[in-house]
C-alpha cells in the first residue's frame, strides 16, 4: 500500500492538465460520478500499480490473463474460479458503484488504458464462489466441495470484526497502518483529506467511510528495530514482551510527554493530509526528554493523527460518542487510554483485537451459510474487553497539543515538498 512508483503515470494519464488541486477537472468529475471516489495523486492505488507494470514490464503485461488481489488468487487455487469482491473492486477506481451496478466501467477502463478483459468478475463478499476442487481438497486436507466464500480485503474484514456495523458507528484500527471507519448508507467524500466511502463487506446496503493512515504501528516497529532490539538488555526479549515493556515505559512519562510531539508520517500520508511528501519527526526535543518521553510521544502522535482523521469523518456525517478499537495496538491498555483522552471519546477495546479481520470474515461466512440469521446479528458475537473513558484532567493539555500538531504540518508543508520531491 506504500508503493508509489505509479505516481508519474497517474499524473500523465489520469490527472493530465488542465488541473485544479492536482486533478484533471473533467476526469475527476467522471470518477466521482461513477465510482464515488478517485485515484490518489500518490500512485499508491492498484490502478497506479497496473499502469506501472504496463509501462515498465510490457512482457508481464502481455502475458497477464487477469489482475487480481492476493485474496482472489487463494480463491482461484481453491476453486479454479477467478473472482474479486466488491469492496476490493471499488478501490481500483474502475468500478461503477452506482445503484445495482458494481461492474467494471468501460469508459473509465478506456481512460486508464486498462482492458476490461484483464479484470476479474466481481461478486459480493458474502457470495459462495464454488466448492473446493479435488486437487485443493487433497492439498489442504479439507473435504472436496467445501463451499468457499468470496470474503473481503483487510479494511472491510476488520470493519465487520470490529463490531461497529450499525449506521454511523466508528472503529479505530491500529495495525501496521491505521484507519478510522464506519458503515453508512449515504455515500460522501472529502477529496482534500482523502476520506470517503468505499465498498464494504455488505455492499448492497453499506459503504465503509474510510480515513486511512499509512503508518501507525509501523512507527513503533521502526523504533523497536532501530533502538531497542540492538539493546543488549532487550536483545533476547520476545516480540510481545517487548511491546509490554513499551507500555510500562510509556506509563512513566507524563501526558503530553513534556511538550514533545511526534508526527507519524513515516512514508507520506493519505488521510487527513493526502500528501506523499510529508515525513515523520520528533519536534521540540530537548535534553530533559528521556526514552519514556519519546515512546509516549509516538503513542500520542499516532493518536493525534487518528483524531484528525476521525474529525474528518465526523464532519462528513455526525459526531460519535464512542469508538471500537482493534488491531495490535488495541492490545495496549495505555494506548487505549491515550486514545480516549486525545479523541475525548469512550474507547471500546475489542476482545482478540488483533484477530478482528479473521473473525469478521468467519462471521460473514456464517451468515452466507445460514449459521447466523443476518448481518446485524454479527455484532452479538463481538465481545468488548474493556471500555476506557477520557480523563478530564488531560483535556486542555491534549487539545492544545493537537492544535500544535496540525500547525506543524501546515507550517512545513512546502518544506516537506522541497525535501522529498
Amino acid at each position: 500500500w506504500l508503493d508509489a512508483r505509479g505516481a508519474e503515470l497517474i499524473h500523465k494519464k489520469i490527472w493530465k492538465p488542465p488541473r485544479i488541486m492536482g486533478y484533471n477537472v473533467l476526469n475527476i468529475l467522471n470518477f466521482l460520478r461513477i465510482t464515488g471516489g478517485a485515484p490518489g495523486q500518490a500512485g499508491k492505488d492498484i490502478i497506479g500499480k497496473i499502469l506501472w507494470i504496463k509501462e515498465t514490464l510490457p512482457e508481464v503485461w502481455n502475458n497477464t490473463y487477469k489482475f487480481i488481489d492476493f485474496k482472489d488468487y487463494i480463491i482461484f487455487r481453491l476453486t479454479g474460479k477467478i473472482r474479486t469482491s466488491t469492496d476490493i473492486a471499488v478501490i481500483w477506481w474502475l468500478c461503477d458503484t452506482r445503484k445495482n451496478k458494481n461492474k467494471w466501467h468501460p469508459g473509465l477502463c478506456k481512460l486508464a488504458e486498462i482492458s476490461v478483459d484483464k479484470l476479474p468478475e466481481i461478486s459480493d463478499p458474502s457470495a459462495i464462489i464454488g466448492g473446493l476442487t479435488a486437487t485443493a481438497a487433497k492439498e489442504t486436507g479439507l473435504a472436496e466441495g467445501t463451499p468457499v466464500i468470496n470474503g473481503a480485503g483487510d479494511l472491510s474484514a476488520a470493519g465487520v470484526g470490529s463490531g461497529a456495523i450499525e449506521e454511523g458507528e466508528l472503529h479505530i484500527n491500529l495495525g501496521t497502518s491505521g484507519w478510522v471507519a464506519g458503515h453508512f448508507t449515504k455515500r460522501k467524500i472529502d477529496i482534500p483529506h482523502y476520506a470517503g466511502c468505499i465498498g464494504s463487506a455488505y455492499p448492497k446496503k453499506y459503504y465503509l467511510a474510510m480515513a486511512h493512515q499509512e503508518t501507525a504501528g509501523a512507527c513503533l516497529e521502526w523504533i523497536k528495530k532501530q533502538f531497542f532490539v540492538a539493546d543488549d538488555t532487550m536483545a533476547d526479549t520476545t516480540h510481545d514482551a517487548l511491546f509490554t515493556e513499551f507500555d510500562r515505559i510509556v506509563e512513566t512519562a507524563p501526558p503530553g510527554a513534556d511538550q514533545l510531539i511526534f508526527t507519524p508520517w513515516m512514508y507520506g500520508e493519505r488521510c487527513p493530509l493526502d500528501d506523499d511528501y510529508v515525513r515523520a519527526g520528533l519536534h521540540n526535543l530537548s535534553l530533559q526528554h528521556t526514552k519514556a518521553h519519546v515512546l509516549r510521544a509516538i503513542f500520542e502522535g499516532i493518536a493525534f493523527n487518528t483524531r484528525w482523521a476521525m474529525e474528518t469523518l465526523e464532519n462528513l456525517y455526525s459526531p460519535t460518542h464512542q469508538l471500537n478499537m482493534i488491531g495490535g495496538g488495541a492490545k495496549s491498555d495505555i494506548w487505549c487510554q491515550i486514545m480516549a483522552d486525545i479523541t475525548n471519546r469512550n474507547i471500546n477495546q475489542v476482545a482478540d483485537a488483533q484477530m478482528a479481520g479473521a473473525k469478521g470474515m468467519a462471521l460473514l461466512a456464517s451468515v452466507a451459510l445460514g449459521y447466523i440469521e443476518n448481518y446485524y446479528a454479527i455484532k452479538k458475537y463481538i465481545d468488548i474487553k474493556h471500555t476506557f473513558t477520557p480523563n478530564p484532567e488531560n483535556r486542555k493539555r491534549y487539545d492544545e497539543l493537537f492544535d500544535r500538531f496540525k500547525q506543524l504540518y501546515h507550517n512545513n508543508k512546502r518544506w516537506y515538498k522541497r525535501m522529498n520531491h
